[in-house]
This record gives C-alpha cells, structure tokens and sequence, in this order.
C-alpha cells in the first residue's frame, strides 16, 4: 500500500511540473501579498493603548490560534527538525527560527510603538511550513531606530500562603538596518496540589485512604535575545537565543494514610514523605542567514543548537504518626541531558510566473545521556537496588532531503506538491542495551488551495507524516504518582501515518473576525502506546495499525464590528476519536493518552472610555485511557476558568490583577488493578484519586520606556 501512495504522488508531482510552463507564482513576504491578508494598521488598536506587541495580537481575531503554537493533526507540538515546524508568527516576513523558546514571550517584550502593523494571512505563506490551512500572522516592526523597551513587576498569592515576587523588562529597537530585541524575567513555576486516593478491595471495601499535600518552591529564571541585520536586496542574518534556569529548592509531598474500622470510621496509619530537589537548566542558540542568488533564486539557512538538561535528587521517609518522626526508607537520583543540533538549507526557485520549486537538505543530532540510580535503607545502610535499563546514551543522526513545487493554475487555485526523503541512524549504549538501528522513509505530500471567494478558502491535504521518537521512552523511568518503575523499550519505532485533511476558512467583512472548520483523517500504523515486555511486564511500543479522525471549528469575532460591544471572542473545539486493538485484552479503544475532546474559550472586553479591560479563559478537555500489562485506568479533568481585569493609566502605567484555577478542576482517575494481567481479569483491587490544584491570585504593574 505504501508503494502505491509513493507512486502516485511521484506521478502528481511529474506531473504538474511539466504540465504547465506559463508562468510561475513569485513567493513574497507577508507585506506583499494582496490575495488572503488583512491588515491591522496602529490605528485599530490606538484607543486601547496597547503596551506591547502580544497586547495587539490579543485584539486581532484570528491571532489566538498562532499564539498558542498549536496545529499538529496528533496534538504533538514536538515535531521532527525545522522542516515540521508549525509555529505561524512571522516578524518582518522572517520566521523566529527556535525549537523552545516561547513566541507569547517574545511578543510580550515588544513595545507596541515599535510595531507598523500586523498581518493576519490565509493561505500558502512560503517562508515556513505550517500546516494546510493554517493561519499566519506577520508583525510589521517599524525602523525610527530610537530604541525602546517594556518592564513588569508583581507578586502572585498561592493557596497554601506562599508569596512570590515577578519581574521582568526588555528594550528593542530598529536602528538602521539592525533589529534587536533584549530582555529578562524571573517569574514562580509551581502549584500546590491535594491528592485523595480512596484504595478498595474487589468487592468494593474500603482497604485504604490516603491523602497527600504537596508544597514546593521553584522559580523561572529565563532570559532571550535577538539580533538581526539587512542589506541589500534581501540579504539578512538573524541571531536568536535564550536560556532558562529552574532551580527546585525543596518539593515536598507529605502523605497521610488511614484504615477503615468496622464503624467506618478511620484510624491513622502513619505515612511518607517525598523530598525532592533538582534543576531544569535550558538553553538555546539559533539564527538564519538568507541571500538572493541572482533574481530568481534565494539561499537560505537555518540552524539550531539547543540543550535541555534536567537533575533530580530524591528521598524518601516514612512516619508512623507524626511526620517528624520519619525514617529515610528509600530514594533515587536521576540526571538526563538531551541535545539538538539542526542545520537546514534550501533553494527556493521562481521557475515562471506561477511556478515556484523549492530544494532543500537538512541535517539534525539529536541526543539524550540519562543515568538513574535507586536505593533501598536497611538498618541504615543505603543499598543500590538494580533497575534492567536505568543508564543509556541514545543518539539519532538524520539527513532529509526534500522538495516542493508550487503552481498557481489560476488566479483562485494554488497546488503545492511534495516529497521528502528521510534516512536516521540510530545508536544506544547502556549497561544493559547496545544496539544500532537504521530508518529510511519517504513522506510525500498534497495541499490544494481554492479562493472560493475573496474572504473564503477551501483547503485539502494529504501527506505522509513520521512521528517523533521520544528517547525518554527507552529509558526505564520512575513513576512518581504510583510508586513504579516503567521499564523503557530500546526497540520503540516511531509512527508513522497517512494524513487527510479537508476544510475552510471564512473571513468576515470589515475585520470582524474569522471561522476556520476542518476534518481530519490518519491512518496509522506502528501506534505508539503501552505493549508487553517480558513474562509480566509493559513498556512503550508500536501497536498495529489504527484510525484517528475527528472534526475541529474556530471561531474569532471582533464584535465591535459586528455594532456589539468592544469585545473580542474566540472559541476553538476539537472533537476527535481513535480506534486500535488493545494488546492486553484484544478489544478496540481509542490511543492511550489521548483525550476525546479539547475546548478553549478566550474573551476580552475593552471599556475605553475608562482604558479599563477585563475578560476571562475557560479550558477543559475529555476523558483519556491507559491500558496496561495488569491496570486500566480512566481519568479525567474538570473544566477550569481564569479572569484579569486591567486599568490603564494616561502616564502609560497598566495595572493589572488576575485569578487562575479559580475552580481548583479536579483530575479524576479510576484505575482497576488486576491479580495476575488484563486477560485474566481477576480484580485486585480498584483505586480512585481525585487530585486537586490550588488556585492563585496576583496583581502587576507594567509600562513602557
């Protein structure tokens, strides 16, 4: 089957290349295009006083979607090189080349007085590979060359009493044929959480009840850069980075456990303690170097080199009654670094006025060395407890080269025609594992553009896509939640699929808003999920084949132009359902982990005679699975709910208050424990745990210079 698929879009591609020699489409820059943009000059956004870029985006219909960096048909945002990249921010036309830095950061640290304009663009934008269909936004920034910046400062209040400071502030500017943008922040990255576990034999008696609090202090030190230089005709070099320290101090998860009596009441039983510390240390350097070779052709090249290396030290303590009566029991170290190296270099060729070929080659690195060691105390001695498959190095090397055409048949319809192929060599090196494998795969591609009318696009797809391999997946890990050891799969394959997707966009009149429906399709095959691994065990694996489809609608919608009120809406609901057979037992359900649908609604009403603004975000998502060797488990969250509420000063100061989880959601988990496995469906024991977020509150001022 694949062989036929290959052979046809071969045929599909031979075919409209040679099919046509009128002439080609001349890809442009955002700003250049008349077909499919809108544009949001300053004085749409003037009345409000925006303090910077992201404050603008805000109040763009449509700009929602490209800020949350979403798009990926599998719900994976952590996609293979700078080819599969979906992120759908352009500044000057140029996208910020970056595996992990944050595109809402970045706006957030440009004043809005340096922005010109900003572009919202449906359709076929050549300087990056975002998904059919997908919306584009490109922030025009001005060149006056007087540099300027922005700054914040606030506390956040947390539920179990902990106060924490925020702060952070940028400058940027345009001087010249320069571009650069600094800036700094440190701002907490925790949460308190109460967990509530209720432990029940078969016949649904109470065994066990537990209740356990956790209480951490962790901080985000983060700081970014960028810098980029044009001259000539079209000639630019852009340098970019960031790096991120989060050191966690002291995580402590205090767990209290009680037995039923036959008055059903309870009885204390003693309990543990967690004590966790660590690091998570990241950083990245990246840049993009483009250059005209002659009128027709322009080089460019692309590279990223980014680190994420992450240490943990753990131990843990059990007490009969009081928590400071606790012994050290047990505990485990884990220190894991991963790295990505990726160079990218492509030709894009005006061949004729409505064809435009692009050529291209990229290399990537990538690398994870873990190393877990765990220890058991008897009679207070540490004892180095063997775990099969606890260290390994895991290094991929990858080499793509790929191709695309695009051809405007007529002035309403563009087809762009694809190939790639992919070759990785893959090495492990451990204790227990030393093997070397090969992949080689060719991914072809269909996307078709129609202009039904001038504010409405059709949009289908076809492709071949490869998943990610994720290296943690061969590595043997702990599971802090349950107490387990998931041993890791060295010969974990990645996935593989055939996707189709159909839909359209509809641009409403004077920039009232837009709405985006599409459905997708995707045969897979090598499903990634839980799979036996040895007489009694599971690990990560490749299931047979399996479906996933489902159905998404986005709706953005400025009401001012519609006559409401100064408000802008939008709404994005994903329903989607999966079917693959179920190893265990042999019945078909949906793909492990993933959750049946996803809603998100953002709101923001502006009063600008009294330059104040409020509005709020809800979220939930449906239900997901989990099958394994001997547990199923179902769980689920509860939706949740932030508000803010801003006021803005006419010296340009923005004061600002916020609330988050307001409603604590609830995840709740049910999860069936079997004697021996799945298939022998003799119930153990059942468990239910509810585990619940602490919400927070905080105020901020902030401005611009």
């Amino acid at each position: 089957m694949q062989n036929y698929w290959t052979a046809f879009f071969l045929a599909c591609y031979a075919t409209l290349m040679l099919g046509s020699g009128a002439s080609a489409h001349q890809p442009s820059s955002a700003a250049e295009q008349e077909e499919g943009v809108t544009v949001y000059e300053p004085d749409f956004f003037a009345a409000y006083r925006p303090s910077h870029a992201k404050d603008m985006l805000e109040r763009v219909p449509g700009a929602a979607g490209a800020l949350s960096d979403s798009g990926s048909l599998s719900g994976d945002d952590d996609r293979r090189g700078l080819r599969s990249q979906t992120t759908q921010i352009l500044i000057n036309g140029k996208r910020l080349t970056t595996k992990g830095n944050s595109i809402q950061d970045y706006f957030q640290r440009i004043p809005a007085s340096q922005v010109k304009r900003i572009e919202v663009i449906t359709g076929n934008v050549r300087e990056i590979d975002a998904n059919v269909g997908g919306r584009v936004i490109n922030v025009v920034l001005t060149d006056t060359g007087s540099p300027g910046g922005t700054w914040n400062a606030g506390s956040v209040f947390f539920t179990d009493g902990q106060i924490m400071p925020t702060l952070s502030g940028s400058i940027s500017g345009e001087p010249g044929n320069w571009s650069y943008t600094l800036s700094g922040e440190t701002r907490p990255r925790q949460l308190p959480r109460v967990q509530r576990e209720f432990l029940s034999n078969s016949q649904g008696e109470l065994l066990i009840d537990r209740t356990e609090r956790r209480r951490m202090k962790s901080r985000r030190y983060v700081g970014r850069g960028r810098a980029a230089y044009s001259w000539g005709q079209d000639h630019q070099v852009q340098l970019s980075g960031f790096i991120q320290n989060r050191p966690i101090s002291s995580q402590r998860d205090v767990e209290f456990e009680s037995l039923p009596n036959m008055d059903s009441s309870l009885t204390p039983n003693g309990g543990g303690i967690e004590q966790l510390s660590g690091k998570d240390l990241q950083y990245e350097i990246s840049g993009d170097y483009t250059i005209p070779l002659g009128k027709s052709v322009t080089f460019k090249s692309l590279f990223v080199y980014a680190v994420d290396q992450k240490d943990r030290e753990n131990e843990d303590f059990l007490f009969t009654f009081e928590p400071g009566t606790s012994t050290l029991v047990s505990g485990d170290t884990s220190d894991e670094k991963a790295t990505e190296k990726i160079l990218r270099t492509t030709l894009d060729w005006r061949l004729a006025q409505r064809h435009n070929l692009e050529l291209g080659v990229e290399g990537a690195i990538n690398s994870l060395d873990k190393t877990q060691t765990f220890f058991d105390v008897n009679n207070g001695l540490q004892i180095s407890r063997g775990v099969f498959n606890a260290d390994q190095v895991v290094s991929e090397d990858r080499v793509e080269v790929f191709t695309s055409h695009s051809w405007n048949a007529t002035s309403n319809l563009e087809v762009e025609t694809g190939l790639a192929a992919e070759y990785s060599w893959l090495d492990q090196l451990g204790s227990d594992v030393d093997t070397s494998r090969k992949f080689n795969f060719v991914k072809p591609s269909l996307d078709v553009y129609y202009n039904a009318t001038d504010r409405t696009q059709i949009f289908v797809s076809v492709r071949r896509d490869i998943g990610q391999l994720e290296f943690a997946d061969f590595i043997s890990a702990l599971d802090r939640d349950d107490g387990e050891i998931d041993a890791g799969n060295p010969d974990l394959a990645p996935e593989k699929s055939w996707d189709f997707e159909i839909g359209t966009e509809h641009r409403l009149s004077d920039q009232a808003g837009v709405v985006n429906l599409r459905a997708f399709y995707r045969k897979v095959t090598d499903v990634t999920d839980q799979v036996p691994f040895g007489a009694k065990d599971s690990a990560p694996g490749n299931l047979g084949s399996g479906k996933h489809y489902g159905a998404e609608i986005e709706t953005s919608l400025q009401l001012r132009q519609l006559g409401l009120i100064d408000a802008v809406v939008s709404m994005t609901f994903l329903w989607q359902h999966s079917n693959v057979e179920d190893p265990f037992t042999g019945v078909n359900r949906r793909f492990a982990g993933q959750k049946k649908y996803k809603l998100s609604i953002d709101a923001r009403h502006d009063v600008q005679s009294l330059g104040i603004s409020y509005g709020a975000a809800v979220a939930a998502s449906g239900p997901k699975i989990k099958s394994d060797f001997d547990t199923v488990e179902r769980a689920s969250t509860g939706f949740d709910i932030r508000l803010f509420a801003e006021k803005r000063f006419d010296n340009g100061i923005v004061g600002r208050m916020f609330w988050g989880n307001i409603l604590q959601p609830k995840s709740k988990r049910n999860r069936t424990v079997f004697q021996e496995s799945q298939a022998d469906a003799g119930i153990l024991r059942t468990e239910f745990r509810t585990q619940k977020n602490g919400s927070f509150y905080g105020f901020g001022i902030r401005g611009t210079f």
